[in-house]
């Protein structure tokens, strides 16, 4: 009984379900089919050659278009194995051909991807490949640049080097959020719940960066939620992990600053003093929005006359949203209306080329079960106050804004003037405060065990996505 009741522990469940899940979802997905990861795999291979920066190349062609002119392109010199196996993944997207043709979605079969695995690194053997390169800094990438730089040194064939790094990521993500819910001494639950659910896993079972920022977000979540609940007086080196934490959130993506908020969470009778904790906040404010605006201006002088595919430029486009906001707000708006749905569904359900979902029945009743894992009272010494709920709710709000801009300034906006590439993946590692808004303590009584309905009703999820995964990529 003992056992079963350790086993039950929110951290223990996400721990053994994370690692299962995970490691099912690294071996059965096909090679370099999630978001993004070619250009990360790209981006890591370069790290371990010591480039820190990308090269550049002028060309007619950046191997998919071929442009009326020659064109300035970020590019990487790469194995040329690698790119042959990345080209070959690439043809499984139903919006891929050499002619930029659409066709229906293609199938591989567990023999191909065997195949591929025999291909040799051959790392003396390089090419030089096209790719827009996510403006990533080498901190993002530390336990896969180490791993690479080894399974280099050891002549690894890169589908096996793929594979790995996906597990690296795996590790990654597991271990943050296990410390994560360990950490936190409130809802618990709902931290789990949100980990387990099939698109964390899945995220943290690829080669990106979600999983790292979204574990760093829930462990400073739940780091300040100790601090309010567990500590009674925050003394320095308290302050340090803090900011290293937050610093550390900026430095993989600046749009979630607003997270150091959850600083003003924290009571004031919790410091020193009442000027400390001012005195704390505004210093780490100045140093992230400093390094921040560093790194804007430096991305902005490095891309300056390469070729972008939405012929943007990135300071004309941030000076028009101070010229106009007015006209910018209402841009907002009408893109949060319009794909509202696809937000909020795509949140827990957005597979391989976003190409790949689940039926969203299943998806509203996972939501349904967050908010009510949310809304149980965990025994906590008092409910979240109304200032803190406000803080939460602005935190969360000015993310999703902040992300907006990030997509209109770098990305596009259609001719409809939508702000596109917004993904609702974006939004989970600020879920956990927005499903805090439910906290309610009239609700301390539960007379079911929701959490255990929770799992059970995670694992019919999980198992209707790997149907679907296998389904869409395989040939059954």
């Amino acid at each position: 009984m003992d056992l079963l009741k350790k086993l039950l522990k929110p951290e223990n469940v996400f721990l053994i379900l994370a690692i299962f899940w995970g490691t099912i979802l690294t071996f059965i997905n096909p090679p370099f089919q999630s978001f993004d990861e070619p250009e990360h795999f790209y981006k890591i291979y370069a790290f371990t050659e010591g480039t820190l920066n990308f090269k550049k190349i002028t060309s007619i062609t950046d191997g998919t278009l071929i442009f009326n002119e020659p064109k300035t392109l970020p590019a990487q010199i790469i194995p040329i194995n690698i790119v042959r196996i990345i080209v070959e993944a690439k043809k499984l997207n139903p919006y891929f051909d050499e002619n930029k043709k659409i066709y229906p979605a293609q199938k591989i079969s567990p023999q191909t991807i065997l195949a591929q695995a025999k291909y040799p690194l051959d790392k003396n053997f390089k090419t030089i490949v096209v790719h827009m390169i996510p403006s990533y800094t080498i901190v993002s990438y530390v336990p896969h640049t180490i791993t690479l730089a080894i399974l280099k040194a050891l002549n690894t064939p890169p589908v096996y080097m793929m594979f790995i790094l996906r597990l690296c990521s795996l590790f990654l993500y597991t271990a943050l959020i296990y410390a994560a819910i360990k950490l936190t001494p409130v809802k618990k639950y709902t931290f789990a719940l949100i980990s387990i659910a099939p698109l964390p896993i899945y995220l943290g079972a690829t080669i990106n960066t979600d999983h790292l920022v979204i574990g760093l977000c829930f462990l400073l979540t739940a780091y300040t939620l100790r601090l309010i609940y567990k500590t009674e007086k925050i003394d320095t080196k308290k302050l340090l992990l803090f900011f290293l934490l937050i610093f550390l959130i900026c430095v993989c993506k600046f749009t979630y600053l607003p997270m150091i908020l959850l600083f003003l969470t924290i009571p004031k009778e919790k410091f020193l003093s009442a000027g400390l904790k001012i005195k704390s906040f505004m210093t780490m404010l100045i140093v992230c929005t400093g390094w921040i605006t560093g790194f804007i201006l430096y991305n902005i002088n490095i891309f300056k006359g390469t070729f972008t595919y939405y012929n943007k430029n990135t300071l004309n486009a941030i000076i028009s949203i101070f010229q106009h906001p007015i006209d910018y707000i209402i841009r907002i708006i009408k893109t949060l209306i319009f794909y509202f749905n696809e937000y909020t569904t795509r949140m827990l359900s957005d597979f391989g080329c976003s190409d790949t979902n689940v039926s969203g029945l299943l998806i509203t009743a996972y939501f349904i079960l967050l908010i009510f894992t949310a809304i149980y009272y965990d025994k906590q010494e008092k409910p979240f106050s109304q200032k803190q709920k406000y803080i939460f709710s602005f935190i969360f709000i000015a993310v999703l804004i902040l992300t907006l801009s990030a997509n209109y300034i770098i990305f596009a906006y259609s001719p409809r003037g939508l702000i596109e590439g917004f993904k609702g993946r974006y939004l989970l590692p600020v879920l956990p405060l927005f499903l805090f808004l439910f906290d309610n303590s009239k609700f301390k009584q539960c007379k079911t065990n929701l959490f255990v309905v929770s799992i059970v009703y995670s694992l019919i999820f999980m198992l209707c996505f790997i149907f679907t995964l296998i389904n869409r990529y395989y040939f059954i």
